[in-house]
């Protein structure tokens, strides 16, 4: 349906629903309650922005729900001065029956645009999208590279080819060398096993060289100082401090703590009935990539910190579970990150006790020891 009154929307803010998928595009125009126009379009970011130039409103306001067609549209919408919202798919109301299509998706995103109730999402500059492209190919192909790694093992130990107490199994050139040496019954093992050492280098060689890439990145002026400061905190190094200022850029954008700690899905689960409160596990929604490093580096950080060890100790007392405990060393990792990065402090160990204070959400303070940069 395409019912256009272009005239209608002269001088006046229009809202945009655009239902986004790979090969076309379901958008519908709102004006002050009236759907002006609805139509199927291809997907060209420049023909869009055409026609709703092509209304002359005063005001643009456009939303689409973020998905695997990244933010090119967001980018071009921008670019035309349009105000562009990118929303959560997860965070859009449900409302209606059972019956969906995409014409009342775009639909009900227009109406949920014009009443006020969607979420923006904070989209990363073209820039900084490449630098967090950069970092998760890494973490990628370190997945592959494992992967093959573990099927080269399993191929030996399932043929009976035992490592030698000389070597041990730590993948070094010696290693290597020796499953090359090794002598099989049949040509097809042979062949396999050549495969995968052959698959194994190059993806050996790919991790190296995208490792490289990301120590250049880290000292160039927009990360260094930042990782320098970051790179103080035990259990930090410079490919997790990249992470966290790769994923996180501007860290003014949580104006509390407890929004990075949701942003992390390190906030723990609520249902609420009457004076009944019950708090359950993580949410575990939002950043998976971070919310993984920041309980790794948990796990050292208790080693070197005595306060955060000894609140460690507590929580597992108290709740019978180490899990637990880690994660909630993990969400107070997070916040006194959140914190140097706001103050350009650095991070400074205490094992006698006397600690600095941060203020917290509750007005209550939490340990935290933080020195002029």
């Amino acid at each position: 349906m395409a019912n256009v009154e272009k005239d209608f929307a002269k001088g006046k803010p229009i809202c945009v629903g655009i239902d986004v998928h790979k090969r076309d595009w379901v958008v519908t125009v709102l004006c002050q309650g009236e759907e002006l126009y609805q139509a199927r379009l291809v997907p060209d970011p420049g023909a869009l922005v055409g026609l709703l130039r092509g209304f002359k409103a005063s005001e643009v306001h456009t939303v689409y729900e973020a998905g695997p067609t990244g933010y090119g549209l967001h980018d071009a919408l921008a670019e035309a001065c349009f105000d562009s919202i990118v929303t959560p798919p997860s965070l859009v109301p449900r409302i209606g029956g059972r019956v969906k299509t995409d014409h009342r998706d775009s639909r009900k995103l227009v109406s949920m645009l014009a009443g006020g109730f969607l979420k923006r999402m904070h989209v990363l500059t073209p820039e900084e999208r490449a630098h967090r492209q950069l970092l998760r190919t890494r973490n990628q192909i370190e997945h592959h590279r494992q992967h093959t790694q573990n099927q080269i093992k399993s191929l030996l130990l399932f043929h009976g080819k035992r490592v030698p107490t000389t070597l041990r199994e730590h993948w070094s050139g010696a290693y290597v060398q020796w499953i090359e040496t090794i002598e099989w019954d049949h040509p097809a093992l042979k062949t396999s096993i050549v495969a995968l050492l052959d698959l194994f280098r190059h993806l050996d060689g790919q991790y190296k060289a995208l490792t490289h890439e990301i120590e250049v990145l880290a000292l160039t002026e927009k990360y260094q100082e930042r990782v320098r400061l970051l790179k103080r905190i035990p259990g930090i190094g410079i490919f997790t401090a990249m992470a966290i200022l790769i994923e996180l850029q501007d860290i003014e954008r949580f104006r509390r703590a407890d929004q990075l700690a949701s942003y992390l899905g390190l906030t723990p689960s609520q249902r609420s009935s009457g004076e009944r409160i019950r708090m359950g596990r993580i949410t575990h929604c939002g950043n998976v990539h971070l919310r993984t490093r920041f309980v790794q580096s948990s796990w050292t950080l208790i080693r070197y910190d005595q306060a955060m060890r000894s609140r460690y100790e507590r929580i597992k007392h108290q709740t019978g579970s180490g899990k637990k405990a880690i994660t909630a060393i993990a969400r107070g990792l997070a916040l006194r990150v959140r914190r140097i990065l706001l103050d350009k402090a650095e991070y400074k160990l205490d094992y006698c006790g006397t600690l600095g204070k941060e203020r917290g959400q509750s007005g209550q303070f939490k340990r935290l020891v933080l020195r002029p940069a």
